[in-house]
């Protein structure tokens, strides 16, 4: 079962917190996107693109399939 979507901000938040970093700086330098942007997508309120998805599974050490399951097949930008 993927994740839910307060559950991937919640491991961002985790990620980022580790880092040291603001959420803003931690979207930006992981997945080359805004937090706003990434907020509103990883919670399921815009899509995603396939690389930023990509990318932020990889941030917080998880697969894609494990994240997003298998609607993260979208072709969204």
């Amino acid at each position: 079962m993927p994740m839910t979507g307060l559950e991937r901000k919640a491991a961002f938040l985790y990620a980022a917190t580790l880092e040291r970093k603001t959420l803003e700086t931690a979207a930006q330098d992981a997945c080359g996107v805004g937090w706003f942007h990434l907020s509103q997508g990883i919670l399921g309120e815009r899509p995603l693109g396939a690389e930023t998805r990509q990318k932020f599974a990889a941030y917080i050490g998880r697969t894609e399939d494990d994240v997003f399951g298998d609607s993260s097949t979208s072709d969204a930008a």
